[in-house]
C-alpha cells in the first residue's frame, strides 16, 4: 500500500477484471516512469475478480492503492476509483494497456499545465481508426470533471462520458485537432485481447447480464 499523498499531481485509475495474465506490461511501465517534479498515485480497482489479479498487483513492487468494487462493470470501477482519488488531474487507464516509454507521464503533465484536458495519442495492434471517445486518451483536471460519472453499461461505457466532457471543453470526438496533446504516441491500446469486454461483445456475448 502506498503512502497517501496530500495532493498528487496525477491520479491514475485502473479498473481490473480478471487480468492476472495481462497486467504485467502496465505494472512494469508504471514502475519505470521517470516522473521528474511530479507526484502520482496509482489506484487499482478490483471489479469482482475471480483470479489472482490482486496478487499480481501487490507483488509487483509498484506503490499503489488497491480497492474493491462489487458493482458490475468497468464504468462502476472507474467511478469508485474517482471517489477516492486525490490527484489534481485524472487519467483513466485500462489494465491490459501500457505506456510507450519511461517519460510519458512526465511529458504529458508538462503539456497539461494550464489546461482542463489534454489528449495522449495512441497506437494499437488492431484498432487503427481515428476515433477519440476512448477515455484513456485523455488526462483531465479533476475539478473539471467533478460532475461526470460513467454509466453502468458495457462495453464502450466511456463513449457517452467522453462526449459529455469534450463538449464541456468545447470539443467533440471528431474535431479534436486543436486540443493540447502529447507530441508523440505515448499509449498502447491492446485491442480485442482474449477475454476482454470488447472481444466478448464483438463475438456476440451479452456482457451486461
Amino acid at each position: 500500500m502506498q503512502t497517501l499523498l496530500e495532493r498528487p499531481d496525477l491520479s491514475v485509475i485502473v479498473p481490473v477484471y480478471n487480468l492476472e495474465h495481462f497486467l504485467h506490461p502496465l505494472l512494469d511501465c508504471l514502475k519505470r516512469q521517470e516522473l521528474g517534479p511530479y507526484s502520482v498515485e496509482y489506484i487499482f480497482v478490483l471489479n469482482n475478480c475471480t483470479d489472482n489479479s490482486e496478487g499480481v498487483i501487490r507483488s509487483s513492487g509498484l506503490a499503489c492503492t488497491v480497492i474493491n468494487c462489487t458493482e458490475q462493470g468497468c464504468g462502476c470501477a472507474r467511478n469508485a476509483g474517482f471517489e477516492i482519488a486525490r490527484g489534481e488531474r485524472i487519467w483513466f487507464m485500462d489494465g491490459d494497456d501500457w505506456l510507450l516509454g519511461t517519460n510519458v507521464i512526465r511529458d504529458a503533465l508538462d503539456v497539461a499545465q494550464g489546461h482542463d484536458i489534454i489528449r495522449v495519442p495512441y497506437t494499437s495492434n488492431y484498432f487503427l481508426y481515428d476515433y477519440f471517445a476512448m477515455v484513456w486518451q485523455y488526462i483531465y483536471r479533476r475539478d473539471f470533471i467533478e460532475e461526470f460519472r460513467f454509466r453502468k453499461i458495457q462495453p464502450a461505457e466511456d463513449d457517452e462520458y467522453s462526449k459529455q466532457v469534450l463538449a464541456k471543453a468545447g470539443y467533440d470526438i471528431y474535431t479534436f485537432t486543436e486540443m493540447p496533446h502529447l507530441r508523440y504516441k505515448g499509449y498502447y491500446y491492446n485491442y480485442l485481447r482474449p477475454g476482454s469486454n470488447m472481444q466478448r461483445f464483438t463475438a456476440g456475448e451479452d456482457i451486461n447480464g
